[in-house]
């Protein structure tokens, strides 16, 4: 080709191109050679329920395997909350786990932080352990709660150890369990003792009032975003709480901002934060000046039979105390008392003894009428009693009627008297 020119030689070079070229096009695009064909993913079917339901299944069918309906169900899940933290988690655990297997949840995602990992690993696990403990506890009772007053027709019932919130109905006298959520409670854990330490308190509290999303948008402008579809104030500190010097305010029932649906089981200031789509279930059961809001640190479940036991001792207990004091025995009246007892006034029991056998050796008789008995239960174990009633007070010189609260201790000796004086809601 030495005899060609130059421009000879490139148009040869170009058609030799253009004939490789088009014999190889055909084999890039032969579908029906196995060499190049792409094997479809299997479409999986997605689980009904509510969110934290499908949840839970996505974990479990990851468990067992089953992949395709663990992805549709979390896709499915993320199309309706988008925002769904630990349904993203899970989605990126799908996508991992199609080039190698992984040994926990967040594996997926071994770059992101390690704090923002253990509390979606957090959050699965307390799921997944209410959920079986839920099926033990179903038939059962909670000590916390032991009497209702009649116009109380609901109660609200908080297991910090579980991350959960229970409501339970009125029913004749009787607890039933009608609603049960997921909540955050302090980062720090509970039993508050002052401001800023990021507990969530532990004892018997009863909503105030209603803050509506655009009160809180008036008064904290965007920072009303913290707080979801609105907010359900709760009597922190309560009579007991401030004669022990506990300080803070502004814990409150509320929804979660806009951009999380969920958050980890501990991540408030001290609030029980719930997700604003439960938060107004929630609401439509809360009378503010009458529904209590009990926050325990773990519910103490009864069989029936033990649980009728506990509200017979109860009433047992405030009856015989109404019954000492009216019999103006002064010293058997006040075995009922402990010594760390503090009246509504600060009263010490010395004071409370002074001031009780001065005034009944004026008295010849007494008579004292308790109506709209509520009595509920706190603490570790329930050691904690909280009676709240009407007391119809009358005798030969004096006459009165207030609505009463006292606050019980078990200790060793028995039940005693911590506190007593006017309830304050």
């Amino acid at each position: 080709m030495s005899h060609l020119t130059p421009w000879t030689k490139r148009i040869i070079c170009l058609v030799i191109l253009l004939c490789l070229a088009t014999a190889a096009t055909p084999r890039l695009f032969e579908f029906n050679d196995n060499t190049f064909s792409l094997t479809p993913e299997i479409t999986g079917t997605a689980k009904t329920g509510n969110n934290e339901t499908r949840i839970l299944a996505a974990i479990d069918d990851i468990r067992s395997g089953n992949m395709a309906d663990a992805r549709a169900t979390v896709d499915a899940l993320l199309d309706e909350q988008p925002n769904y933290r630990l349904a993203q988690l899970l989605r990126a655990d799908l996508y991992a786990m199609r080039a190698m297997p992984l040994e926990t949840i967040g594996g997926g995602v071994a770059s992101a932080p390690g704090d923002a990992l253990d509390d979606l690993r957090k959050e699965a696990l307390v799921r997944i352990a209410h959920r079986n403990e839920d099926q033990a506890t179903a038939n059962k009772l909670p000590a916390n709660i032991v009497v209702f007053a009649p116009n109380q027709k609901y109660a609200i019932l908080v297991d910090a150890s579980t991350s959960r919130l229970y409501v339970f109905a009125n029913e004749n006298g009787k607890p039933k369990r009608i609603k049960d959520h997921y909540v955050v409670v302090g980062k720090l854990g509970v039993d508050k003792k002052f401001e800023g330490d990021q507990r969530s308190p532990l004892g018997v509290y009863f909503v105030t009032s209603h803050l509506t999303r655009p009160q809180l948008d008036k008064t904290y402008g965007a920072l009303a975003d913290l707080y979801g579809v609105g907010a359900w104030p709760i009597s922190y500190p309560n009579e007991l709480d401030r004669s022990q010097k506990r300080t803070g305010y502004g814990i409150w029932l509320h929804g979660s901002p806009a951009a999380t649906y969920a958050r980890a089981p501990q991540a408030s200031n001290g609030c029980v934060v719930l997700t604003n789509e439960e938060m107004l279930k929630v609401s439509s059961y809360l009378q503010p000046g009458n529904t209590p809001v009990i926050v325990a640190p773990q519910v103490e479940w009864l069989s029936e039979s033990e649980w009728l036991q506990r509200q017979t001792a109860a009433l047992a207990l405030l009856s015989e105390w109404k019954s000492k004091w009216e019999s103006l025995d002064a010293n058997t009246y006040l075995n009922f008392y402990g010594a760390e007892f503090r009246s509504a006034e600060g009263q010490t029991l010395d004071a409370w003894r002074n001031q009780k056998t001065t005034v009944n050796t004026g008295k010849t008789w007494t008579k004292i009428q308790l109506s709209d008995i509520s009595i509920f239960a706190a603490g570790e174990n329930s050691t904690q009693l909280v009676t709240t009633f009407k007391q119809d007070y009358r005798s030969n010189n004096l006459e009165n009627q207030m609505r009463k609260r006292l606050y019980w201790q078990r200790s060793e000796q028995g039940w005693k008297i911590i506190w007593e004086g006017a309830a304050a809601i």
